[in-house]
């Protein structure tokens, strides 16, 4: 079931380069305090890629590439622009620093390395073994999947069509801005309005895009015009919210997700998938760039550099440094609460009138940022911290390592369909870590297994049993 490359001689060989820059940066972080934020980001670069000297094969779409890719572009880079402070001197405080000096990042650094660790352990050295594979005899039936991914589409399209409206419209001339999707948000008085139902459907459609993708890869079959029809239907649909609403990481998973499929399915022609769909992504991502900027702003490379890696999404030392100095005071101890309100996330707000704000980014922004609209997720680390101290980070990390092994492995090990599981496990299972690192244990869990069953639903009415298959 899994596609494995060879772990070679370059790539060991770069594990051992950045070993070397970690031991520099120490060193330099020794003799030059503002160093240390370099040095801390590299080690924990160094921490996720050092198994990579000891492995023979990997899944190149195994959750724990979102994890390096993660580090890799929303943190290690923000920790060497910390300490040389640049593009911007202005950014780096205002953003990143607060003011603060280098010592008051040391004991929350070590934090940090030490969840990192844990992390890498429970993924790579709690693997159990599974002795049972869970057979799944069901096969796509062609009716039933047009008929349901069709539905979903349209569902997509017309959940879209209403976020549209409820957020000014296109007459709003804000196209591809976020404004349009925060502008009704004040965290002082939880007025929440982000429309997340509408969203969540609206992604019907990107799922139904890696089904029929992963379908008629394996079949290899020719297509008439309706099935041309519903596929180019399907991708319209996944990409007009992410353009419309500025969600650019929608429009990377979208291209990540199809980039997985023909991994999976065609691995041959990966490499040439990799280039024309990673050109169609960057162009769509970059438009998305010029037509966020304000009018008065220059396009410039230090620019689209500093909002994609000087920003507080990722599960960067910056953010993490900040609320454990904050806790217990004035963020005191929530004993599991953060993360278990996103159980009930689901229940739509019309349903449940008293439901809580499930989002702790709000309280973050507002009590360490001073923020009034919008917030600043957690992550995990500073999260679990928040919540029960350094045992919490120990436990919680050591656990999320194995949990997201045991998922794909689990996975990977069912006898079914291929067609079938990979677009369930790329869609909702594969994302999991990136989500929770940086955002929030609650929601890049729960939220992922909502998708998860969802999904799972709607491939089972998409099939039927293998003997009376198509």
């Amino acid at each position: 079931m899994k596609q494995e490359v060879e772990i070679g001689t370059i790539t060991r060989s770069l594990v051992v380069l950045l070993a070397f820059l970690t031991a520099a940066a120490t060193v330099w972080a020794c003799a030059d305090e503002q160093m240390v934020y370099a040095a801390i980001g590299l080690m924990a670069q160094l921490i996720v890629v050092f198994p990579f000297l000891f492995l023979k094969k990997y899944d190149l779409f195994s959750p724990w590439s979102l994890v390096l890719l993660s580090f890799a572009v929303l943190s290690t880079p923000q920790a060497v622009c910390m300490s040389f402070k640049w593009p911007s001197v202005e950014a780096i405080e205002y953003w990143m620093l607060l003011g603060r000096t280098p010592e008051y990042f040391v004991y929350p650094g070590g934090i940090y390395l030490l969840g990192v660790a844990c992390l890498t352990i429970g993924y790579f050295c709690f693997q159990g073994k599974l002795q049972k594979r869970l057979v799944v005899s069901r096969r796509f039936n062609q009716g039933n999947m047009i008929f349901v991914l069709g539905a979903c589409v349209l569902l997509s399209i017309v959940a879209t069509f209403a976020f549209i409206r409820n957020t000014g419209g296109v007459e709003s001339g804000k196209i591809s801005s976020k404004r349009t999707k925060i502008s009704t948000l004040d965290v002082q008085t939880e007025q929440l309005r982000q429309y997340g139902a509408l969203r969540l459907a609206s992604k019907l459609s990107s799922f139904a895009f890696l089904t029929l993708l992963s379908y008629y890869l394996v079949r290899n079959e020719k297509l008439s015009l309706v099935h041309y029809a519903v596929v180019g239907l399907a991708f319209f649909a996944a990409f007009t919210l992410p353009f419309y609403s500025s969600s650019r990481a929608e429009v990377g998973w979208i291209t990540l997700n199809s980039l997985g499929v023909i991994y999976y399915f065609r691995k041959p022609r990966f490499k040439s998938a990799l280039v024309v769909i990673g050109a169609l992504g960057v162009t769509i991502f970059l438009l998305m760039s010029h037509l966020r900027k304000s009018e008065s702003a220059e396009a410039s490379f230090s620019a689209s550099f500093e909002s994609m890696v000087l920003n507080r999404s990722g599960p960067g030392l910056s953010k993490t440094a900040h609320v454990i100095n904050h806790v217990p005071e004035p963020l005191t101890y929530q004993y599991g609460k953060t993360i278990l309100v996103w159980l009930i996330a689901p229940v739509p707000r019309r349903v449940f009138p008293a439901k809580p704000m499930v989002h702790s980014g709000p309280i973050i922004g507002t009590t360490i940022y001073g923020t009034k609209i919008s917030g600043v997720p957690p992550g995990a680390i500073a999260e679990l911290y928040w919540n029960f101290h350094l045992p919490g980070v120990i436990c919680g990390m050591l656990l999320l390592g194995w949990f997201l092994q045991t998922a794909y492995s689990f996975l990977h090990n069912m006898d079914i369909d291929r067609s079938m599981l990979i677009p369930i496990y790329l869609f909702s299972i594969f994302p999991i870590g990136f989500y929770v690192l940086g955002n929030s244990v609650g929601s890049g869990i729960v939220m992922r297994m909502l998708e998860f069953s969802v999904t799972t639903v709607i491939v089972y009415f998409c099939t039927s049993p293998s003997q009376t298959s198509r």
